[in-house]
This record gives C-alpha cells, sequence and structure tokens, in this order.
C-alpha cells in the first residue's frame, strides 16, 4: 500500500513538472497578421482570387528567412519582430529560401526581367496596425532604336553590348552592388539596320557615375565584325521609365 502510494505520488509530480513545462518554457505566444496594405510603384495592389502566387516573404528580426504567404489570406506569426519583402515576381525575385541579409537579386543576364521589390519592412507583434508593403521597380529600360533609311547589306547581325556599373539589388538595405559588368545581346538584321530596336532591362543608374555605355558591332555571315561603333556619351536609367535613344547605324 505504501509503496502504491509512493507511485502515485510520483505520478504527481511528474505531472506537474510537465504541465509547468508546457506552460512556460514549451509556451509560444502568437498573433493573426490583420492588414497588409500591398501596393505597386504607389499605387493599391493586390492579387485575384484563385491565383496561387505568394508575392509576401517573411523574415525574423536577424535576417532568418520563415515563410511565404499569399496576399489574400491572414496567417499568423509566433509573436516577435519582423520584416516583410514582397514581390509581384515572387518566382523570379526569390527563388530560394535565403537569409535576408544575403539576398541580392542580380542584374539579370538577358536584360529582359524588371526587378520588382518591396524595400524590407519592419513589423512586429501583435500586428494590430496596418502595414504599408510597397512594392517598387528597381530597374528601367534602355530603348535603342536606328534612324537609318538606307540600308547596309554588308552584315547580317547588329551585336550590341551595354556596359553597366550597377550588378544586383541588396535587399536588406536597399542599395546596389557596385560592379562593372557587360550585357550583350545580337539580333539578326534582313534589312542592313533599318528599323533595328532593342530595350534593355536595366537596373536604375541614380548618380551619373553610374550612367551606361553602348557599343554595337555589326558581324556578316560569318561573324566578323564588319565596323563597330560607339554611342557618344553616357545614359541614365530612371527606375519603371524608358530612356530612348536614337542614332543613325549606317551613317559614315
Amino acid at each position: 500500500m505504501k509503496m502504491i502510494k509512493s507511485l502515485i505520488l510520483g505520478i504527481g509530480v511528474l505531472l506537474f513538472v510537465l504541465t509547468s513545462c508546457s506552460s512556460d518554457d514549451f509556451k509560444y505566444e502568437s498573433s493573426t497578421v490583420k492588414s497588409i496594405d500591398f501596393q505597386l510603384n504607389g499605387e493599391p495592389w493586390n492579387l485575384n482570387v484563385g491565383i496561387s502566387t505568394r508575392p509576401l516573404f517573411v523574415y525574423k528580426d536577424n535576417g532568418d528567412y520563415v515563410a511565404n504567404y499569399s496576399s489574400l489570406y491572414r496567417f499568423s506569426l509566433n509573436d516577435g519582430k519582423y520584416k516583410f519583402v514582397a514581390s509581384d515576381y515572387p518566382e523570379q525575385m526569390i527563388p530560394l529560401p535565403t537569409n535576408l541579409n544575403d539576398l541580392i537579386v542580380t542584374q539579370p543576364a538577358l536584360a529582359n526581367q524588371h526587378v520588382n521589390l518591396s524595400d524590407a519592412v519592419p513589423y512586429a507583434s501583435p500586428f494590430e496596425e496596418p502595414v504599408t508593403v510597397n512594392i517598387l521597380t528597381r530597374t528601367g529600360i534602355l530603348r535603342l532604336k536606328s534612324l537609318d533609311i538606307i540600308a547596309d547589306k554588308s552584315y547580317s547581325t547588329i551585336k550590341t553590348t551595354v556596359s553597366i556599373k550597377r550588378s544586383g539589388y541588396k535587399v536588406s538595405d536597399g542599395t546596389y552592388v557596385k560592379e562593372d559588368m557587360f550585357v550583350t545581346r545580337s539580333k539578326t538584321t534582313a534589312n542592313g539596320g533599318i528599323n533595328y530596336t532593342d530595350d534593355f532591362i536595366l537596373f536604375q543608374t541614380g548618380e551619373e557615375a553610374n550612367n551606361v555605355r553602348v557599343k554595337i558591332e555589326c558581324l556578316n555571315q560569318n561573324m566578323q565584325v564588319v565596323k563597330t561603333k560607339e554611342l557618344a556619351g553616357t545614359f541614365s536609367i530612371e527606375a519603371n521609365k524608358v530612356t530612348s535613344v536614337d542614332f543613325f547605324l549606317n551613317e559614315i
């Protein structure tokens, strides 16, 4: 009988310890994120109902990746401090989970994709106040166009090389990676350069020192350079705008 009482007492102590641990050591308070105001370049934006894209990325205050959420539904987070990042091209901008402090979106090699990302917006529990996450276009378009009306049949391919000074965008602090880089593209021409036009999507340049330069090489059917033209001056790129550059390709 004494042994049974001791056993019951021991089980009672064990249950008390486990209950204390579950209510203190293993208890995590959470709160629901109720209201996020998504914008795209300052205009209201949201997904259409039924689209599975998840534009919101959540990170801990120290940069650790937490999760990727849709903008259509509420969700809960453990109480604490976080940073929110959003994009309308989430699969292209942030294809893999990574620490926010290591996240750099590089200049697309083909210069054919806009970089749309919000700042890293701080947000802390209990998440009662609405938070605005404004997705900003960090790139602009360099539009090249020849004004020629007389064809030059000595070449059949136009190779354009754009020299840029910014190779990436660091999301955690909204800065650009300063590094010399070349973006090259070739286009065939059947009319000797008449109506040649091409668009390059590049990071905004900001200060004049980051302006881009353009070199054009005209190649024959054997891919040999027939002539080279370097456009005079440098060109600035503004976010979400078009920089148009018109020139004569066949002018002697």
